[in-house]
C-alpha cells in the first residue's frame, strides 16, 4: 500500500512537472507569437497595396489561367515592390464558409480580382478589375491591365504626399 501511494506521489509530481513545463512553454509561445506580430505590424508599411484574387473552390481552366496571370503580372512587375512589402497578393476561396465576411465585403459573386489600397493596416479603397475576364486571351494586354490598375494605388501614395 506504502509503495502505491509513493508511486502515485511520483506520478503527481511528474505530471505537475509536465503541466508546469506546458505552461511555460505555451507562455513562451504566445509570447514569441506576440513578438513577432508586433514585429510585423511594425515591418508592415504604411501604404500597401494587396492584389487578391477571389476564386471558386473547384477552378475551371480560365480561372486557373487569370490566377496565373496575375502572379506573373504581379511578381513580374512589382518585384521590389513584393519584397518590401508593398505590394501584396494573396487568394480567397470566396466559396468557403470560413471567407464568408470577405465575400460580403467585396460582393464578391463570382471569380474576381479586387485590388485593395491599405493605409496603416486598414483598407482605404478597393475595386474590381474586371477586365481580366476579357483579356485573358491576349496576356501581353492582360499583363499590362494588371500591373497598371496596381500602378495607379502605388501612385495613389506619391500624388497624396506631395
Amino acid at each position: 500500500m506504502k509503495s502505491r501511494a509513493i508511486w502515485l506521489s511520483v506520478l503527481g509530481g511528474v505530471a505537475g512537472a509536465v503541466a508546469v513545463a506546458l505552461a511555460v512553454t505555451w507562455d513562451g509561445a504566445r509570447a514569441v507569437a506576440a513578438e513577432k506580430a508586433t514585429a510585423e505590424k511594425a515591418a508592415t508599411p504604411a501604404h500597401q497595396v494587396v492584389v487578391c484574387y477571389f476564386h471558386r473552390t473547384v477552378r475551371c481552366p480560365t480561372c486557373k489561367k487569370i490566377g496565373g496571370y496575375v502572379e506573373e503580372a504581379v511578381k513580374k512587375g512589382f518585384a521590389a515592390e513584393l519584397k518590401a512589402g508593398t505590394v501584396r497578393m494573396t487568394t480567397v476561396d470566396f466559396q468557403d464558409a470560413k471567407n464568408r465576411e470577405y465575400t460580403e465585403a467585396y460582393k464578391i459573386t463570382g471569380p474576381t480580382l479586387v485590388l485593395m489600397d491599405v493605409r496603416d493596416g486598414k483598407v482605404k479603397t478597393w475595386k474590381p478589375a474586371p477586365k481580366v475576364w476579357s483579356l485573358v486571351g491576349d496576356e501581353e494586354a492582360f499583363m499590362k491591365y494588371v500591373q497598371g490598375e496596381v500602378r495607379s494605388y502605388l501612385d495613389a501614395e506619391k500624388t497624396a504626399a506631395r
